[in-house]
């Protein structure tokens, strides 16, 4: 937007070269920030450029965060104009098109919080099953679709709502749309209230198709003797084996995988239990992906299954279901199972 070209007079969110290399750059007209980290291509980054009018400060955050910010001389001085996504007229900005994708575009008018930043860049989806007549509603910045077969919703966890599921075999609850579990070597986290009445079956299966096979993978779940169990896939399964669970109680369960950190698992905001060896993941490298709460559904003993070959469906129920595309901490993790 650049209603006529004067100090403090145009707005441009882009990428622009210095010494070959791109950079995000935020500018208001010979009052610009310039990013810090030089980006790559084909590769979904998200970004998100805030000016704060008590500070008079520009920011520029990177996949939820900072990644350069500066006092401005001024604040932007025009309050309306055409604005163009994909293309400018500003010559001095170089090259005028844009090519690439853009999605899930928002214009704020108050100046969000890193906290609010990082969570809408990182947060894929969210399941709280307690929105009324829209209990498979996702919460999430995204609006990932979602089904459920042979379910109800119950009083839960501290009397809100919760998914409960019977056992059988067409009991469950799918959701597609997840990029982080499509990438190898992505860092993502799965974080999730449980109340087993059983002590086996599949808590968290991902699959590339919506029958649960294709690439496909029981990421958790309960053994036969009531062991929990977290799972990530390298070109073989492995397995790591945490506590047994008690029928008819509530636990906090996050699963969480980086490259740093290998495979953790945390049960009631304790993470005790890490296979630091897990240092990579191989994923399907197809888009979307389909995660399926409390069955495996037509996997027939195909997936990569390491010690959840076997599983059966999940009896039970599960609630506030999250999935991020980043390693939560400790601190994200404790945050989580005190809300």
């Amino acid at each position: 937007m650049c209603p006529v070209i004067n100090n403090d007079s145009c707005l441009y969110l882009a990428i622009r070269r210095n010494n070959s290399n791109p950079y995000l750059s935020f500018g208001f007209y010979n009052d610009d920030l310039w990013g810090a980290t030089i980006l790559s291509l084909n590769k979904w980054i998200h970004v998100a450029f805030v000016f704060d009018m008590s500070k008079f400060q520009q920011s520029i955050y990177l996949n939820g965060f900072l990644d350069s910010s500066r006092n401005t001389l001024n604040p932007l001085r025009v309050v309306s104009g055409n604005f163009s996504i994909g293309y400018n007229s500003i010559t001095f900005l170089g090259n005028k098109s844009f090519e690439g994708y853009i999605d899930q575009l928002s214009v704020s008018s108050r100046a969000k919080s890193s906290c609010e930043i990082l969570e809408q860049a990182s947060l894929e989806a969210w399941f709280t099953f307690d929105n009324g007549r829209l209990p498979l509603l996702d919460i999430g910045p995204y609006s990932v679709l979602a089904t459920a077969s042979a379910y109800t919703i119950i009083s839960g966890r501290w009397s809100s709502p919760a998914i409960s599921f019977t056992g059988s075999n067409t009991s469950y609850f799918q959701a597609v749309g997840f990029t982080s579990l499509s990438i190898s070597n992505h860092e993502f986290s799965i974080s999730f209230w449980v109340y087993p009445q059983s002590l086996s079956g599949t808590l968290v299966h991902v699959s590339s198709s919506l029958n649960g096979t294709g690439w496909c993978m029981p990421f958790i779940g309960l053994t036969g003797n009531g062991s929990l169990v977290a799972q990530i896939y390298n070109g073989v399964t492995l397995s790591l084996l945490g506590p047994n669970v008690s029928l008819s109680t509530w636990y906090h369960i996050v699963q969480t995988w980086s490259p740093t950190s290998g495979l953790q698992l945390y049960v009631n905001s304790w993470m005790t239990y890490a296979l630091t060896s897990a240092t990579s993941f191989v994923a399907s490298g197809s888009s979307p992906m389909y995660v399926t709460l409390a069955n495996s559904l037509f996997d027939s003993g195909n997936c990569h299954g390491g010690m959840l070959n076997s599983t059966m469906p999940f009896i039970g129920a599960i609630d506030d279901f999250r999935v991020y595309s980043r390693e939560l901490t400790s601190n994200d993790v404790c945050t989580i199972y005190n809300t």
